[in-house]
């Protein structure tokens, strides 16, 4: 047998020999090109930042986000307190209102973060045109260019905590540094994992592929170190904020969470179509099957089972596995639940398609075409978003194709603060002293007082009576409201009903005239409303107080 060449053996452990071949004189040029698209990229989330409406999580996490906590209800508190800080750090500048634009500047950063750090660890190991493959297959994709690049809602830290964590392993499993580096990077490591895990539970699946590719590989003999073990502390001490505030609760989070994933009953075939379909809507479905084709591809290589390639596969395998085979015994699945696991395959795609080129000396011709694709979409898409702003469509259209309830949780209800000010209902626009001295609006349900504390804003204190507060119910406290009016906005179908059972609370509840809800010049719905007089008894809640 012939013996390869030392600079081809030296790469044969990351998969595909011929990937030595992409390192070539013009990868500097390939950077650039890749660094490019990070930073249109960029100029783009900014633009969508700027003209999206808070989306319902967004307008959520805006509501519950008005005082420090150790975590929430929903989510670790990541999420939470860079809203509560950017309020804290923009508030001189803004008033009690700080825009929505203001408060996603860190999640637009924290994403270009994210895309630089996964380009330099797939140009580490693969070249540069791998990562411009990388790059683009992350910066078309709707999810990351959207919710995880710029929204307000726990993806963004996640995925910049966890693919820090990733370059940090990749560097300490195949680049061997010396002990004092290693040392290091063991404690970084353990701080940008905990860091994760203070973002979003995804992050115990993220450590669990981690600790599964080390221990099945020769690389277990880095667990054989001190350090290693630090790392690890080092993680659980960062994440225990969550652990003690949910010992305050009664575990009430992980009881939440862990409850959307049980189900009842027998395979749910169709939320396993849902999932599915949704994972490709929200990564492109060019990009989620050449990533899993080149992930599946991946043993059939030689010397891959202990490289880079594996250790990102086993780090974003059990989330999508996991996720996707939740409706398999009937319990909830959302699409987005897989996507911080993609993320790790995205490397292994560009790395497919730049050895394919490098075998074939050329472009490869499908993969610009699907990236062309991708592009014009997801252009379709933004001018779509902007025609919705701009150029709302008409209440007839609306109730044609049956986008009533779509647009009451995804756009502002606008029109409603200024008229219950108007009617002596709501508090001065200027921001009063205390709390104490704001209207008390209530809804009865967690999405509808999300929206109703966007649109209110430092006008309002705003709760739930009802049975699903979520984070609504660790904020104000009603006992604290005894003997005051309060006043009840919400959508019509469900009003009157829930109005009914909350009247036990109030010496009388006097209805009042709806409140026309606008998108544009288009009457969206006509919000119902009533005065609960001497609140009585708070509403007993569903979960645990402290």
């Amino acid at each position: 047998m012939t013996p390869q060449p030392s600079h081809l053996a030296a790469f044969q452990e990351t998969g595909w020999s011929t990937s030595t071949l992409l390192r070539t004189d013009n990868s500097a040029a390939i950077l650039r090109a890749a660094v490019w698209v990070i930073m249109a990229g960029t100029v783009m989330r900014l633009g969508l930042a700027a003209l999206l409406d808070p989306g319902l999580d967004e307008a959520y996490a805006m509501a519950v986000a008005t005082q420090w906590q150790l975590s929430w209800f929903d989510h670790p508190p990541m999420a939470f307190w860079w809203v509560k800080a950017m309020r804290e750090i923009a508030g001189p500048f803004f008033g009690a209102d700080v825009p929505v634009l203001v408060l996603r500047l860190p999640f637009v950063l924290a994403f270009t973060i994210t895309s630089l750090v996964m380009l330099d660890l797939t140009h580490r190991r693969w070249g540069a045109r791998a990562g411009l493959w990388m790059v683009l297959a992350l910066s078309l994709a709707p999810f990351f260019v959207v919710s995880a690049g710029s929204w307000l809602v726990p993806d963004g830290p996640l995925v910049l905590f966890l693919s820090l964590t990733a370059w940090l392993l990749d560097r300490i499993l195949f680049s061997e540094p010396t002990p004092a580096i290693e040392r290091s990077l063991w404690l970084a490591a353990g701080l940008t994992l905990g860091l994760a895990g203070l973002s979003k539970y995804h992050a115990a699946l993220f450590a669990v592929g981690a600790a599964v590719f080390i221990l099945a590989t020769p690389h277990r003999r880095h667990l054989l170190k001190p350090t290693a073990w630090g790392g690890v502390l080092l993680a659980g001490f960062v994440v225990s904020p969550v652990l003690v505030w949910n010992v305050q609760h009664d575990w009430v989070s992980f009881q939440f969470q862990s409850s959307r994933g049980l189900g009842s009953g027998g395979p749910d075939w169709s939320a396993l179509a849902r999932s599915v379909v949704g994972q490709m809507a929200y990564l492109g479905p060019w990009t989620l099957i050449a990533a899993l084709a080149a992930t599946i591809a991946l043993p059939s290589a030689r010397g891959t089972r202990a490289g880079p390639a594996a250790f990102l596969a086993a780090l974003g395998l059990p989330s999508i596995i996991l996720f996707t085979a939740v409706p398999l015994w009937g319990g909830d699945a959302l699409p987005h639940w897989q996507m911080p696991g993609w993320l790790f395959l995205l490397p292994i795609l560009g790395h497919a398609i730049a050895s394919r080129e490098a075998r074939r000396r050329q472009p490869h011709r499908a993969a610009r075409i699907f990236a062309v694709t991708a592009a014009a979409v997801l252009a379709v898409a933004i001018v779509a978003v902007a025609l919705l702003r701009y150029a709302p469509p008409s209440s007839a259209l609306i109730a044609r194709f049956g986008l009533n309830t779509f647009l009451e949780e995804s756009v502002t209800w606008r029109g409603l603060a200024d008229t219950l000010f108007e009617r002596g209902l709501l508090s001065a626009s200027t921001p009063v002293i205390t709390a104490h001295d704001r209207s008390l609006v209530v809804a009865f349900h967690w999405v509808e007082a999300s929206r109703l504390a966007e649109a209110l804003g430092s006008r309002a204190t705003v709760s739930v009576l009802g049975n699903d507060p979520r984070g609504f119910a660790f904020l104000a406290d009603q006992a604290a409201w005894i003997g005051r009016d309060v006043l009840f906005v919400g959508r019509p179908r469900t009003f009157a009903r829930n109005l009914r059972s909350a009247a036990a609370h109030f010496t009388r509840i006097d209805r009042q005239p709806p409140v026309a809800v606008q998108i544009g010049d288009e009457v969206l719905f006509k919000a119902e409303v009533a005065i609960g007089r001497n609140l009585i008894s708070p509403d007993p809640l569903p979960y645990p107080r402290r």
